[in-house]
């Protein structure tokens, strides 16, 4: 067994025992967490600190995730990753704090470590996990004011902001596990150093106003370059000449138990054309999401489908469009009211201009990447989820060298 065999076996062997321990509900420490007000966080009420906090304002949320990936079949090399996500997130209520009605700050850290599943080991070029980063470093990743207006119709937000907190998003897709569920890879894929997604955010502005009740219009402009594409470590906020905006808007109704929504993107500053040299075009694009809850046994349990598809320009970009759909069903199992089991399918075309540029060069690109996902998420204790997937990768990265890969892994996910 190789140095890193005995590594990925000690690590698998760790967590195992990890959640053992933790299940054991039956602890003096664990019976504490789950007598007072917050029985669905480990650490529970801080012997009420964090009761007093709320009230006077300041809400407090942690929440640790960890991946075990395990490439078993294809891609690029058969091996197994382990990785994790550390969310800080301190919210302030300006309306209890300082009497201003409306006003709120958020404050949100993020720390990344360990290995990259998808760029070591599988290839894809649309992830194979939402918490993957290219290099382990904790950030700032948010941190803005936002006011309401008029009753909550109206709200402004301005300060470090991922746009994919808001736009381009269903409910229901959040379930899965692979980056495309988050924010479309038709734009995920756009910009310098992409968008301002997750692991990247730039400072932006966000107007959002909803007409009635179930309709919303929003849009934000924000820095064209998140981050510095030469240092992915910690937070950084450059504004560079040519970094130029990107502008975002969607409009939607979104009534009980549903949502339909279309939106456009587009950057200022414009990109290098894939075969004509010296020629620049803008990057931009187009979305459709939406989804519906198609059968209800009770409330927050039932069968929801959604569906998304986005273009973008290919003359810029790899992927002229990519879509993705799937079915979730919250509390199918008796006594699992907490359990969600979703299938969803997912892909990516390349666009003619690509196809052109990597055959030009001796590549071998394939026309698309079609992913397949099955997933289950269910909670051992109020606090402590735990969540096996199974991935099944066609054409990673549209690479014709590389065999279809088979990924089978497991999330666990602590409240703290």
């Amino acid at each position: 067994m190789s140095a890193q065999q005995k590594t990925v076996s000690r690590t698998i062997t760790a967590l195992s025992i990890f959640v053992t321990l933790l299940s054991l509900s039956a602890s003096p420490v664990f019976a504490q967490a789950e007598s007072d007000a917050y029985a669905d966080k480990v650490t529970g009420d801080w012997a009420g600190v964090r009761t007093n906090l709320e009230e006077s304002g300041v809400t407090v949320e942690a929440v640790y995730k960890a991946d075990v990936i395990n490439n078993v079949s294809g891609g690029i090399e058969r091996s197994a990753r382990y990785l994790d996500n550390l969310d800080l997130i301190f919210t302030f209520d300006g309306d209890k704090i300082a009497d201003m009605k409306g006003l709120s700050a958020t404050v949100h850290l993020l720390n990344n470590f360990g290995g990259r599943p998808d760029a070591d080991l599988v290839g894809s070029a649309q992830g194979i996990t939402n918490i993957e980063t290219p290099d382990s470093t904790g950030k700032v990743f948010q941190a803005f004011l936002q006011q309401n207006l008029a009753e909550d119709r109206i709200s402004l937000l301005a300060g470090l902001y991922a746009v994919d907190s808001e736009f381009y998003i269903t409910d229901a897709s959040g379930l899965f596990m692979h980056s495309t569920y988050g924010i479309g890879t038709d734009i995920a894929q756009s910009g310098k150093n992409g968008p301002s997604i997750f692991p990247f955010t730039s400072v932006a502005g966000r107007v959002r106003v909803h007409p009635t009740e179930n309709t919303y219009i929003q849009a934000a402009i924000a820095d064209g370059v998140p981050g510095n594409p030469d240092h992915l470590r910690g937070t950084r906020i450059d504004f560079e000449k040519n970094d130029g905006v990107l502008m975002i808007g969607e409009a939607g109704y979104a009534p009980e138990g549903g949502k339909i929504g279309v939106g456009a993107w587009s950057y200022s500053e414009k990109f290098d054309h894939q075969t004509k040299a010296g020629v620049k075009e803008r990057s931009q694009g187009a979305y459709l999401l939406g989804e519906k809850q198609l059968y209800t046994e009770a409330e927050g349990q039932g069968l929801t489908g959604f569906a998304r598809f986005g273009m973008a320009d290919g003359s810029v970009n790899q992927f002229d469009y990519a879509w993705s759909s799937g079915l979730v069903y919250a509390g199918l199992f008796n006594g699992r009211d907490d359990g969600a089991l979703g299938f969803a399918v997912h892909g990516a075309h390349n666009g003619k201009a690509f196809r052109q540029s990597a055959n030009a060069a001796g590549a071998s690109a394939d026309h698309a990447e079609t992913g397949f996902e099955l997933t289950y998420s269910d909670k051992l204790t109020p606090w402590l989820s735990v969540q096996p997937d199974i991935q099944y990768i066609m054409n990673p990265g549209t690479d014709k060298t590389l065999k279809d890969a088979l990924v089978i892994g497991t999330r666990f996910t602590v409240d703290f």
